[in-house]
């Protein structure tokens, strides 16, 4: 595999040559390594450089991908205001070239980077160019991900019915696909709608569901994160001692783990306490 050293060779190499579709391409690959070792911050120098390179060489299909990374990068450095323009662009780029899934790419980043935003109706909108995208290529991952995508905007959107019925087609899809790690994020997913919907009792069986998937799975991560939600449920049902022990569960997972859960799990701990003492 090739050091960033050696492809910082490679560009410089390029400039001497006066090839600036090399050049291009050089700044792409160090910038695809550093994004894969989540460098992120330098990413951004080398995939900019990229896309302005291939911009002058009307290399519209390179020039779009390199944008796509570059609001992948930003989104990450959580500056997904910087991110907007680059997906915007890419998305526009690769739909001029009929490129499909490069479109439903970016797509899906713009959806991710508005949802940063708190600007879900946009977001929603991303995401559904991604489904169209999807259906016309026949690609059935893609399109789940976009119906699990939109079922999370409209629940932050606090359209819960909407949502109840992207969660509930995304279901039936996972489970079609036999994606277990989707059936999770589904059933979380479905016991946030019906907690918000105040069907409590719902929510619970809900993210019971996705503790035991997790669990045959052996994720930790997803195990915490539906205890903690179940927890949260059954305090709304006042069923205070339960919730205590569900967040308790997830309160050593997220310390084993080092999770930035952690401190909002105590928080809803010692509140729990106090309420049974």
């Amino acid at each position: 595999m090739k050091t960033v050293e050696y492809l910082k060779k490679e560009l410089e190499e390029a400039r001497e040559k006066g090839d600036p579709f090399l050049e291009a391409q050089s700044n792409a690959k160090i910038g695809k390594l550093l994004l894969e070792r989540n460098i992120y911050k330098d990413a951004v120098h080398y995939y900019t450089r990229a896309a302005e390179l291939f911009g002058e060489e009307n290399r519209i299909n390179h020039q779009s991908r390199s944008l796509n990374h570059l609001g992948i990068c930003l989104v990450m450095l959580n500056q997904p205001e910087h991110a907007i323009k680059p997906l915007t662009m890419a998305q526009k780029l690769a739909e001029a070239d009929g490129d499909l899934s490069l479109s439903a790419s970016a797509g899906g980043n713009l959806g991710l980077a508005h949802s940063a935003l708190n600007g879900y109706a946009k977001a929603i909108e991303s995401h559904k160019s991604v489904l169209e995208n999807a259906e016309r290529l026949q690609d059935r991952t893609l399109e789940l991900t976009a119906l699990i995508n939109l079922a999370d905007c409209y629940l932050q959107n606090k359209t819960y019915q909407s949502a109840q019925g992207f969660a509930l087609v995304a279901l039936d899809l996972a489970k079609s696909l036999d994606s277990l790690p989707s059936q999770i994020l589904v059933y979380d997913l479905l016991g946030m709608i019906s907690s918000r919907s105040q069907d409590l009792r719902s929510a619970v069986e809900y993210h019971q569901l996705a503790y035991q998937i997790a669990s045959s799975l052996g994720d930790l991560n997803r195990q915490g994160i539906a205890l903690a939600n179940q927890g949260l449920a059954l305090e709304g049902l006042t069923e205070l001692q339960a919730a205590f022990q569900a967040l308790k569960q997830a309160q050593e997972i997220f310390l084993l783990l080092n999770s930035d859960y952690l401190q909002k799990t105590n928080q809803d701990l010692e509140r729990i306490k106090t309420a049974l003492s």
